[in-house]
């Protein structure tokens, strides 16, 4: 079943005072680029975030936002910075010696001093910290693979429909194949009768003319081809796997085909269905675009 690129997801787990929250978007990439968001406190989680969507996710650009927070704050110490109080007290001491009139420091101006008092941060588990990011994840992804199934279902509706529409234009051309080389045999016929009238030509040379003009016009490896391409199209559509890589490198086999056709074809109604299966190509080429 076909998955797309663009997708959202929302997942939170709890547990021993930590809360982690995660929201998840994805829009189509070529390749999978994932940009995680989060505080600095918890930097060492990026590797978590990395994995776990590097595990369910190949394509698409994906941003995720994780937010940590304690619903039961844990006690803070706070720690004297004793070489720094020293510097700045030697410091004042000095301007104070520069002054005309000593004046007194009190202790409130002391510690508004920078970095004189340092917080120190309860130790994180982080093993605890890293499994709830997990099972937060883990649900933000499977909303968000939800999501994308549900367009990939859209899409795929939409992509066999239009490749419906080719089957039938190819029908119409190989109706029309035979019909080029007779009329090609006809006109030929009647050129050579006004140009060579009086004149004598073997009938065996009139008819290798003809048989080489159908050589050259010739489409029907072109045909089976095309028509091999979309049955392996409409299977790769089928697949479990990532399949959009696979999508576009036959959808340019398909233009190549196509193109050939049109190359060969000396008729107006073949150039204009070749015509209209490339304008239908081109829409199925948009929309894989943003397939996984």
């Amino acid at each position: 079943m076909l998955r797309s690129m663009t997708g959202f997801g929302r997942g939170e787990a709890a547990g021993e005072g930590w809360l982690v929250k995660v929201e998840m978007k994805s829009v189509n990439h070529r390749y999978l680029d994932l940009a995680p968001r989060m505080s600095r406190d918890y930097g060492r989680l990026e590797e978590t975030v990395r994995r776990v969507v590097q595990n369910r996710l190949s394509r698409g650009r994906v941003d995720v936002s994780i937010v940590v927070e304690e619903f039961e704050p844990q006690e803070r110490t706070v720690k004297v910075n004793m070489p720094l109080l020293r510097g700045y007290l030697a410091a004042l001491e000095q301007i104070q010696s520069e002054l005309p009139k000593q004046q007194d420091i009190t202790l409130d101006q002391i510690l508004d001093l920078p970095g004189v008092l340092e917080p120190e941060d309860p130790e994180i588990d982080w093993e605890q910290l890293t499994a709830l990011t997990e099972a937060a994840l883990d649900q933000a992804l499977d909303e968000l693979e939800t999501m994308r199934a549900q367009e990939g279902a859209v899409l795929q509706k939409d992509i066999l429909g239009k490749l419906a529409q080719i089957q039938e234009i190819i029908v119409l051309i190989e109706k029309k194949a035979p019909e080029v080389v007779e009329a090609y045999r006809l006109r030929l016929r009647e050129r050579l009768r006004e140009l060579l009238d009086g004149t004598s030509l073997t009938e065996e040379r009139f008819l290798g003319e003809v048989a080489m003009f159908a050589e050259r016009s010739a489409i029907d490896e072109e045909i089976v081809r095309l028509k091999s391409h979309i049955k392996q199209f409409e299977k790769t559509l089928e697949s479990d796997e990532p399949v959009g890589r696979k999508l576009d490198f036959l959808l340019q086999e398909m233009n190549r085909e196509v193109n050939t056709i049109g190359s060969k074809s000396s008729s107006i109604d073949i150039a204009g269905a070749v015509v209209e299966i490339k304008s239908v190509l081109e829409k199925i080429r948009e929309q894989i675009q943003n397939i996984e």
